[in-house]
């Protein structure tokens, strides 16, 4: 059996770790995800990252579409945290029912979405303070519901309008 020398072993494995560390390099944050038009809602911090980024881009209308149906008086909270600050920031937060109905089956859905989004008060002071909603701040927000096959209202899409520089 051969033996191995310390200081050849010690050589060996520093070559061997110095090899490894060149081999992979690193991903820049700036080299991130491009911002896209339309992001798709699943409530993880993903979801946030890629917002944040469609918003800070400027672009001038961002679409979050759904892959869930969800009520809007049942909006996730996530949502309810860039909601509170497009208002933070002074924009409107607007629901717009089903196209076709003139009323809503249930009056008390849409008045119960609009509070959702206005009970949500303390989000707004932790929503202003948290860089990664602020770029909501430069925004409108359109709540756009739609009629499922029952004929119940359910949330189709979230449209954030950029509001013109003052």
């Amino acid at each position: 059996m051969k033996h191995f020398s310390v200081p050849m072993l010690a050589t060996t494995l520093l070559l061997a770790a110095s090899l490894t560390a060149c081999e992979t390099q690193p991903v820049a944050p700036s080299a991130a995800v491009a911002a896209k038009p339309e992001v798709a809602f699943v409530d993880l911090q993903g979801f946030d990252r890629d917002l944040s980024g469609a918003l800070a881009a400027k672009l001038p209308k961002v679409d979050v579409a759904f892959y869930d149906r969800i009520a809007p008086s049942a909006l996730p909270e996530r949502l309810h945290h860039w909601m509170a600050s497009v208002e933070a920031g002074g924009g409107t937060v607007k629901v717009t029912p089903p196209p076709g109905s003139v009323t809503p089956k249930d009056p008390f859905l849409l008045i119960s979405a609009i509070s959702a989004v206005w009970n949500a008060s303390k989000m707004v002071n932790a929503a202003a303070i948290n860089a990664q909603y602020k770029p909501a701040q430069a925004y409108d927000a359109q709540i756009v519901l739609k009629a499922d096959p029952q004929g119940v209202s359910v949330v189709d899409k979230i449209v954030f309008v950029q509001r013109p520089s003052k």
